[in-house]
């Protein structure tokens, strides 16, 4: 079984053989576990410009193979021979086809992709957790431009659940993140998050001379706010891209250059970075634990879209290991991990 998107708001349950024989070098895997990112809500809602009709989403997957051995997919399938290739900067290959988006994802019982995007999951690391892999090493690809040195202060606005992993990611490098989020009701969901991690959220603040800041929310405000608080000489992760057809004061781009502020784009992630990113999530699993809203039948998947879409949840992971008692495995595998006994309920 898999969902199809097949135009805007527009998802069919379908059911697919897997008959047609393997291209050379690729594996067909069992999905395990896939996450829904705001993008797929996004595309769901109002299409995307790499997004080809009929199409299966889903890029933030666990899939394990006949042995079962457990794999994160590295979304990207490039032609390995253009400058950005050969220099390391694959996800800039301009030929790349994204998971999701040109090719099918991870909505899916089962998935085809190529050997060279399959990365091994430690065995301490559940199948829900993995999946924040892509996430995480998106943001440590935008992250490592900007030099965080121990105690260097970084304003990130957004609140969601890429905003936290880039705090907690500055975090792990000594430095000192502040997390702006104006909605006063996701500040109170995520305050388990932030009680447990010391980061701080707040919903504005009078301080500034930043030495780095990122922007995880599309809001062309959030945008001005980071070139009017950063010091001079500070570093800009652009990271989260802003709504269409919106307009920026010119003012606050003419603070780049008085302000000689370096501006760094920041664009998916190559491989290294997903490596790093289930690096980061082993050693923080506790943490990312908090940033689970749910995990859910993948039967839910129409209905759980407009929360992702109003970014009012965290993370909902879907779970295609139900067996026939109602337990979803994926669940059960994490709680094993936790210690905390079975219920065969999503989590909360």
């Amino acid at each position: 079984m898999r969902w199809v998107l097949t135009g805007r708001r527009q998802l069919s349950l379908e059911t697919i053989e897997n008959s047609q024989p393997l291209p050379e070098s690729f594996k067909r895997l069992r999905v395990l576990c896939c996450a829904i990112c705001r993008t797929d809500a996004k595309m769901w809602d109002e299409g995307h410009r790499d997004l080809v009709f009929p199409r299966v989403p889903g890029h933030e997957l666990v899939a394990a193979d006949e042995s079962g051995r457990r794999f994160v997919v590295w979304p990207g399938r490039v032609c390995g021979q253009c400058r950005y290739c050969r220099s390391g900067r694959e996800n800039l290959c301009i030929d790349i086809d994204i998971m999701g988006f040109h090719h099918d994802g991870g909505f899916a019982e089962n998935v085809t992709v190529p050997d060279s995007s399959l990365i091994p999951v430690p065995a301490e690391v559940s199948s829900p957790l993995a999946c924040f892999a892509e996430p995480v090493g998106c943001t440590v690809h935008a992250l490592k431009r900007l030099r965080l040195q121990k105690n260097d202060r970084i304003i990130i606005y957004g609140g969601g659940t890429v905003g936290l992993i880039a705090a907690l990611v500055c975090q792990s490098t000594g430095a000192i993140p502040l997390v702006i989020e104006k909605n006063a009701e996701k500040i109170h969901k995520i305050g388990n998050f932030l009680r447990h991690t010391g980061i701080r959220c707040v919903k504005e603040t009078v301080d500034s001379e930043f030495e780095a800041a990122l922007n995880a929310c599309p809001d062309p405000a959030a945008f001005g706010l980071c070139m009017v608080k950063l010091g001079r000489g500070g570093r800009f992760a652009f990271f989260s891209g802003l709504k269409k057809n919106q307009d920026i004061e010119t003012n606050l781009i003419n603070l780049m250059h008085y302000k000689e502020i370096e501006i760094h784009g920041a664009y998916g992630l190559t491989r290294a970075d997903m490596r790093a990113g289930l690096d980061i999530i082993a050693k923080h699993a506790t943490v990312f634990d908090r940033l689970i809203e749910g995990i859910e039948p993948f039967s839910r998947v129409p209905e759980l879209m407009p929360a992702v879409l109003a970014a009012s949840s965290l993370k909902y992971i879907l779970d295609f290991t139900v067996n026939r008692n109602g337990f979803h495995q994926g669940l059960v595998d994490h709680q094993a991990k936790k210690n905390i006994p079975p219920t065969g309920k999503k989590s909360s």
